[in-house]
């Protein structure tokens, strides 16, 4: 794979790129991929994600890398390191595999490691944080395998499709 950044036995992340969109834009148009998430609120819009694109590719807050599968040499989904607080060292880790084919594989867990290793070891962050909902089995599972910890549960936290959703929150402090 070219412009690899991040290179694992499963997957690769590479910088997010503006060819990247389309994917995007399929995935979070599939109720079924967005069912558990904060995506689907709104119906998905390219300009707007090119938009929002174009923003956080200057802004010294966020990273975006496009997650690789390496087994078909395609995008599967995006991960990336939100609003970081560089005094603080205190950033938000998200990550989301959008091609269900990909599901089960062990993409975003593996992604999830390096993501969080490049953000402890190279941009020597402090602690990484997130939210995910409490019926998201899946997600659960994978940020619980990466390290996090949980640090509490938001109740009712989290409204869609017309019922509220415990959210519950992880940490994850960089030890080193």
């Amino acid at each position: 794979m070219k412009n690899e950044f991040l290179t694992g036995k499963k997957a690769n992340l590479r910088s997010l790129e503006e060819t990247d969109l389309e994917n995007i834009f399929n995935w979070l148009s599939d109720p079924d991929v967005t069912e558990l998430l904060f995506y689907g609120y709104y119906p998905p819009n390219l300009q707007k994600l090119k938009e929002v694109y174009r923003k956080t590719i200057d802004a010294k807050h966020d990273l975006e890398f496009a997650v690789i599968d390496k087994e078909t040499d395609s995008h599967v989904g995006w991960a990336g390191i939100y609003e970081i607080d560089w005094i603080s060292k205190n950033a938000e880790f998200r990550i989301f595999i959008g091609d269900k084919k990909s599901w089960g594989k062990g993409i975003s867990t593996e992604s999830g490691k390096m993501l969080v290793d490049y953000a402890f070891k190279v941009l020597n962050l402090h602690r990484l944080h997130l939210g995910v909902n409490i019926e998201n089995k899946a997600s659960l599972k994978m940020v619980k395998n990466i390290g996090f910890q949980e640090e509490g549960v938001s109740k009712e936290g989290f409204w869609r499709d017309g019922k509220y959703y415990d959210l519950v929150k992880f940490g994850l402090i960089n030890k080193a």
